[in-house]
């Protein structure tokens, strides 16, 4: 069994070895982006890393990469790199990152690679890696888009420690912290506190928080994760890291843990999975009161709140929302009362529903609705020819309402997110339903 003393003496071996995977969680689909970001990039004695860039694009693609050393490995500091070119529809491949990063100084290597295309026009374009050591075993590291990195709060979950017993390897997990470069550096770089934690299978913290300050551009790595934070002597199981950002800015963070044997070097690859949402574009519990406006005469943005006049049958005012949800999905929403703070009752003199893409087909709500439970929104076959896109919501007057304007707010909850439900048509003279 090779110990933790060892690995850390052995750096060569150590920069690749403790950051073998077999795949990546939480990956997606939606993979060709203008700026892609390998995660963890390796070149030691021990593994080499191959690299396949895909132009799906009808012209060529020149992209730019450059590599940033994670702390303690034979390269200083971040390099640049010589423009990668990608004939039409086709792929480029590399065998190792040395021939991408051919200034790599000599030695144990391990860091991240960020890319992105230079040229006049966006071509996206996709990104895959795959680690082998001489014996031919091997791992898989995707590039991932640099806007899906946040500052949002993340855990990996089931981890875990353990010593060999009989065939069994002993287990180590290993986890690392990188706080994404800055596209234009700063003078003087911002550093970001970040407080590390690991919880048991049962929700009890192990050991002690641990923080450390990152500065864009930089990793920072833990080995073996529960001595990092003097966890209980022993074994350990289906334990939970937690990730937390303290600092201002909301900086983009890449969060990774991995658990190895230390016999063989297997291991898998977890992408730390944001608990909280910080896109704006795929809210899964939202609540808003106004959106921004452009003043016709001025130009000039404007906050415009959510609200309706007065009025009665045909003479009602009413408010069109548009909002984006990713189904097949389960979706609510609900007309809210800012007095309240809860759902607006009938009395309170407003109603909604909610329409399909074509504006005509009713999904939910209706007269005198001021919300709805979860509703369905389909499979992905039965719905807009499978794409994703817009829905509307109305707001109008009920009727009940001939004294004074009514503002309210819009709360919608989803699954797997939507927009916040931007006006489109503000306060029509008109009732719809």
């Amino acid at each position: 069994m090779i110990t933790l003393k060892k690995l850390a003496l052995a750096a060569g071996i150590c920069a690749a070895a403790i950051m073998a995977a077999n795949t990546i969680s939480a990956q997606t689909t939606d993979a060709f982006h203008t700026i892609q970001v390998f995660p963890v990039v390796v070149d030691s004695g021990s593994f080499t890393q191959r690299f396949t860039f895909r132009n799906r694009n009808s012209t060529i693609i020149s992209i730019s990469p450059t590599y940033f050393p994670g702390a303690g490995t034979a390269q200083a500091t971040a390099i640049s790199c010589p423009v990668i070119l990608i004939a039409p529809y086709s792929d480029k491949s590399f065998n190792t990152l040395r021939e991408i990063c051919p200034t790599l100084a000599l030695g144990g290597n391990f860091g991240f690679l960020y890319t992105y295309e230079i040229n006049t026009a966006n071509m996206p374009y996709s990104g895959f890696s795959r680690v082998a050591n001489p014996q031919g075993n091997g791992f898989s590291v995707e590039a991932f888009a640099a806007n899906t990195f946040t500052g949002a709060t993340s855990t990996v979950t089931g981890v875990r420690r353990a010593t060999a017993s009989g065939s069994n390897p002993a287990f180590q997990t290993n986890c690392f912290v990188a706080s994404l470069n800055d596209y234009v550096p700063l003078a003087v770089p911002i550093s970001t506190n970040v407080q590390v934690s690991v919880y048991s299978s049962t929700g009890l913290q192990l050991g002690v928080t641990t923080t450390f300050a990152l500065t864009p551009g930089n990793m920072t790595r833990l080995l073996d994760v529960f001595a990092a934070v003097g966890a209980p002597l022993g074994d350990h199981d289906n334990a939970r890291v937690r990730f937390t950002e303290l600092s201002s800015g909301e900086p983009a963070l890449m969060s990774f843990c991995t658990v190895q044997d230390n016999t063989s070097f297997g291991a898998d690859f977890r992408i730390a999975k944001q608990e909280a949402f910080q896109d704006n574009s795929v809210n899964r519990d939202f609540t808003s009161s106004n959106d921004v406006a452009m003043n016709s005469t001025g130009m000039t943005p404007i906050t415009r709140g959510f609200e309706l006049g007065t009025g009665t049958g045909t003479g009602a005012s009413a408010n069109t929302h548009v909002i984006y949800f990713r189904h097949p999905d389960w979706v609510q929403c609900e007309v809210i009362n800012p007095a309240t703070g809860i759902r607006a009752l009938n009395g309170y003199g407003l109603e909604m529903r909610m329409l399909a893409k074509d504006g005509f087909t009713v999904i939910a709500g209706g007269s005198d609705s001021q919300g709805f439970g979860k509703v369905y929104l389909g499979d992905k076959r039965s719905r807009n020819n499978g794409s994703n896109t817009r829905y509307t919501i109305e707001v109008e007057s009920n009727g009940n309402n001939i004294l004074s304007v009514r503002p309210y707010g819009l709360h919608c909850q989803s699954g797997s997110g939507s927009t916040q439900g931007e006006i489109t048509r503000y306060q029509e003279a008109t009732g719809r339903f």
